[in-house]
């Protein structure tokens, strides 16, 4: 089977991260998307995933694959990419994030409002925990853990001076079971290797956007037979002339 070039940007915020403006509602970002011709995308909010089933079934009724996701801050502060080949193993995941969020108060007027969006496009409910807080479980226990629900671990925007692996510890322990590393807008997977001196490590970047003009300012591109989590593993992974261009 040939394959083509698929356009993905696979770190975008919904209205149920604090910090992401008003207007990130589902409907609104794979409306964004289809305009600017990307073909996956992926949600991916902080520690929390209950806009992920509406957004995927938008994504089906607009041709849109949208991998379930999410990103989620390890002890460390570590921001670490979850991707899973299903929804119900997002869920499976998101009950250990849900039972080591340690719990504290939102106060919306400081972090802001955390949304969960209905079919219609309206507010169904809002969180009342704050969402953007480390788990109590250290980074390999994370992946660990991603890994057992099937999931792929992404170490995010490494190259980011907060939040990320080299902000907060250095470098990338010895052994963690991350084969993916996610390198922001701001820079390039040469420029990154080069300041970390990284090896054996495969790339792919995406906007982060926590707005709707910065869906797509920064895409990758999957060289695929078709959009399923076979053709994504094989991408990711270079093989059988699949790949991932940044």
């Amino acid at each position: 089977m040939g394959s083509r070039d698929f356009t993905a940007d696979l770190h975008i915020h919904t209205v149920l991260s604090p910090c992401a403006q008003r207007d990130m509602l589902p409907h609104c970002i794979v409306l964004e998307a289809l305009e600017k011709g990307i073909d996956i995308i992926a949600v991916t909010d902080h520690n929390a995933c209950e806009n992920v089933l509406l957004t995927i079934h938008l994504g089906e009724r607009f041709g849109i694959w949208v991998i379930p996701g999410i990103e989620v801050e390890t002890k460390e502060e570590v921001h670490l990419l979850a991707y899973f080949p299903s929804y119900e193993d997002l869920l499976h995941f998101n009950q250990l994030v849900e039972a080591f969020l340690p719990p504290f108060p939102l106060d919306e007027a400081v972090w802001g409002e955390e949304w969960i969006i209905d079919e219609e496009g309206n507010i169904a409910a809002k969180k009342s925990n704050l969402l953007a807080l480390p788990l109590s479980l250290s980074l390999e226990e994370v992946v660990e853990e991603v890994r057992r629900c099937q999931g792929i671990p992404v170490l995010a925007h490494i190259d980011r001076r907060a939040y990320s692996v080299f902000s907060q510890l250095g470098f990338i322990p010895p052994g963690l079971a991350v084969e993916v590393l996610e390198v922001s807008p701001r820079a390039s997977p040469d420029e990154v290797q080069k300041r970390f001196s990284l090896s054996g490590y495969r790339f792919l970047s995406s906007s982060d956007a926590h707005t709707l003009s910065e869906i797509g300012r920064r895409r990758t591109l999957f060289r695929m037979a078709s959009c399923s989590w076979d053709e994504f593993l094989l991408a990711l992974s270079g093989d059988r002339g699949r790949d991932i261009v940044v």
